[in-house]
């Protein structure tokens, strides 16, 4: 039985209230470098009976805004008063679309609309960007470790694991920026330029995948090795 709360706000706050633990059921990735998360169907199947008892629902439709983009528009409606909260989120797609458009068109529009709902809710079941970088996880475990006595060591040595430690912390590229460097590699027209400087990226990240698309593509120190090789691409090895 749905609970009688007079304003969307009081249905909001009390709807935070009952949220139960949202699960991480999903695992991405291989090996160390692997990551769980919550998939927007299991997000959607935990909050909607929650949202329900409240006397909310919640809704999605696509739009266009005055510049073309299609835009997902997330609703948080109160049924008692008609009222509702709205959020406006542009999917960012990236210029190549690869052999399978529609594939990376519904994996940008479910990846949105998972972000949309947690906006709009308050809420954070990945407590973080996009679910924890195990790069993160694995510094932080680092620093952790007590520090041993006894000797100590050389000022060289702190210096250089100082600086391992900067160039493996690392966040995850932002749509806007993750759709430039897709536009670059996709603007460079000798094939072999383009395929030295993938190889270089795989071999820089440790990839076996034979073929690199968007999804190899995800962090900060990803775009800005493109980025460089791209500029500097004469000096890559033949």
């Amino acid at each position: 039985m749905a609970q009688e709360n007079k304003t969307l706000y009081e249905s909001l706050l009390n709807f935070q209230k009952q949220l139960p633990d949202i699960k991480k059921t999903k695992t991405a990735g291989q090996g160390k470098w692997s990551y769980d998360y919550t998939p927007l169907e299991h997000l959607i199947s935990v909050i909607q009976p929650v949202l329900h008892q409240n006397g909310l629902i919640l809704v999605q439709p696509l739009a266009v805004n005055d510049h073309g983009q299609t835009m997902i528009v997330t609703k948080l409606i109160h049924i008692a008063t008609k009222d509702e909260i709205k959020s406006e989120l542009p999917i960012y797609l990236p210029e190549d679309m690869g052999n399978k458009p529609m594939f990376t068109w519904g994996g940008s529009l479910t990846y949105g609309r998972r972000y949309a709902i947690k906006m709009l809710l308050g809420i954070e079941p990945d407590m973080d960007t996009n679910t924890e970088d195990p790069k993160e996880k694995e510094i932080t475990e680092k620093k952790e470790t007590p520090k041993k006595t006894g000797i100590s060591r050389t000022p060289t040595k702190p210096d250089s694991q100082t600086k391992k430690v900067e160039e493996i912390k690392n966040e995850f590229m932002t749509p806007a920026a993750k759709a430039e460097i897709g536009s670059k590699i996709s603007r460079i027209k000798n094939e072999q330029d383009k395929a030295r400087i993938l190889s270089a990226f795989k071999q820089q990240f440790k990839i076996s995948a034979a073929q690199i698309s968007p999804q190899h593509i995800t962090l900060a120190t990803h775009g800005q090795f493109l980025d460089h090789a791209i500029g500097n691409v004469e000096l890559l090895p033949r």
